[in-house]
C-alpha cells in the first residue's frame, strides 16, 4: 500500500499542482520555516530595521522525496539610510520558485519610511517590481490508453510564460521586547496571461490569477535572571481571505550567538531549526519540517537553509543602546 501511494504521489503531484493551483499560496509568496530570521522579505515596513547593511540567502527544498515538489531560492538585501535628519530602509528582492510545472520569478525593489514612536521604531513600507510565471506544458503526463487523448486541443504545448507589474506594502513595529508587522502582497491582484513568449501575437492564452496576500506576524523577547539565555516566541499568519496558514515558533538564544528553535504549522508540519552567528557578521541557519500530513510517509521532510552577512552601517539617527529582536 505504501509503493502504491508513492507512486501516484510522485507520477500525479505535477497535475495536481496544476489543477489547484489558483488556492496554492506558496506559487507566489514562498513558505519559509525560518520566517522571523528575515521579516523584509514579506514585509517592506521592516527594512532597514537597525543599523546593519544585511545581505540573506534562503534556499528551501520541500518534499525531498517526491518530485516536483516545491524548491524556493531567496536572496534578500537591506540597508538603513538617512536622507538629512530622515532614516530610510532600502532593499531588493530575488526570489525564484518552482511548484510543479509551475516557476515563479520575482525582481522587486522596497522602501521603508522609518520613524522613532512610542520608544520604538516604525517603518512604512512599500514594494514593486515585476513578477514572471511560467508552465512547462511539455511535462504534463497523459497515460497512453484509449481513454486520453494526447492531442486535445484543451492541453497546452511548450513553454509558457507571463509578466506583470505587482507590488506590496506593510507597516512594521518593534521595540526592544517585541515587534509586530501587518502586510499585503499582489495588491493589483492581477491576472496573468501565459503564452508562448514575447512574440506570441495569438489570441489564445491561459490565465492564473495572483491573489492578494495578508501576513500578521509579531514576537516578543522574554529576558531570565541568567542574561546568557532569551527566549523568543513568534506567530506568522498568512491568508487570501479563502486559505489560512499559521506558524508558531520558539527560538532560544545563548550568549547572543547560539539558538535552537522548535515550531509547529497546524495540520502540515512540526519545525526543528539550529543556529549561529559568528564574529565576522555571518549567521547560518538550518531547519527541518517533519510532516504530519497524509503524505508524511513518502515526503522525505523538507529542508531549509539560512545564511546571512550583516556590516554596521553609521546612522546617527539610531539609538546604539535599542536591542534587535532578530539575529542578522
Amino acid at each position: 500500500m505504501y509503493k502504491i501511494s508513492t507512486f501516484i504521489i510522485k507520477r500525479f503531484l505535477p497535475v495536481l499542482l496544476l489543477f489547484f493551483s489558483s488556492n496554492l499560496l506558496a506559487q507566489y509568496d514562498a513558505q519559509f520555516s525560518q520566517y522571523m530570521l528575515n521579516p523584509g522579505a514579506f514585509n517592506p515596513g521592516a527594512i532597514g530595521d537597525g543599523e546593519d547593511m544585511t545581505i540573506s540567502l534562503m534556499n528551501r527544498q520541500q518534499w525531498v522525496s517526491i518530485d516536483n515538489a516545491p524548491s524556493t531560492f531567496l536572496l534578500h538585501a537591506a540597508l538603513p539610510k538617512k536622507i538629512g535628519n530622515q532614516l530610510n530602509g532600502l532593499g531588493l528582492v530575488l526570489l525564484k520558485e518552482s511548484i510543479g510545472l509551475f516557476s515563479t520569478q520575482l525582481l522587486q525593489v522596497q522602501y521603508a519610511y522609518k520613524k522613532p514612536l512610542f520608544g520604538g521604531l516604525l517603518g512604512i513600507g512599500i514594494q514593486g517590481g515585476m513578477l514572471q510565471q511560467d508552465f512547462d506544458a511539455d511535462k504534463i503526463y497523459i497515460p497512453t490508453s484509449d481513454y486520453h487523448l494526447s492531442t486535445d486541443a484543451s492541453i497546452p504545448s511548450g513553454s509558457l510564460t507571463g509578466k506583470i507589474p505587482d507590488f506590496s506594502a506593510g507597516i512594521w513595529f518593534r521595540q526592544s521586547r517585541y515587534y509586530a508587522g501587518l502586510s499585503a502582497s499582489h495588491l493589483l491582484e492581477s491576472t496573468i496571461k501565459l503564452k508562448k513568449g514575447t512574440d506570441d501575437t495569438s489570441g489564445d492564452s491561459y490565465k492564473t490569477y495572483a491573489a492578494r496576500t495578508y501576513y500578521l506576524t509579531g514576537g516578543y523577547n522574554i529576558f531570565f535572571s541568567n542574561p546568557l539565555y532569551t527566549l523568543q516566541p513568534s506567530l506568522l499568519l498568512k491568508t487570501d481571505l479563502t486559505a489560512w496558514q499559521e506558524d508558531f515558533s520558539a527560538r532560544l538564544l545563548y550568549k547572543d550567538r547560539f539558538w535552537g528553535m522548535i515550531g509547529w504549522r497546524p495540520e502540515d508540519a512540526v519545525i526543528m531549526s539550529a543556529g549561529i552567528k559568528l564574529p565576522q557578521g555571518l549567521s547560518i541557519g538550518y531547519s527541518y519540517d517533519i510532516s504530519i500530513q497524509a503524505l508524511s510517509g513518502a515526503s522525505g521532510g523538507s529542508h531549509e537553509i539560512f545564511l546571512c552577512y550583516s556590516k554596521k552601517i553609521e546612522t546617527a539617527t539610531v539609538s546604539k543602546k535599542q536591542k534587535s529582536v532578530r539575529i542578522l
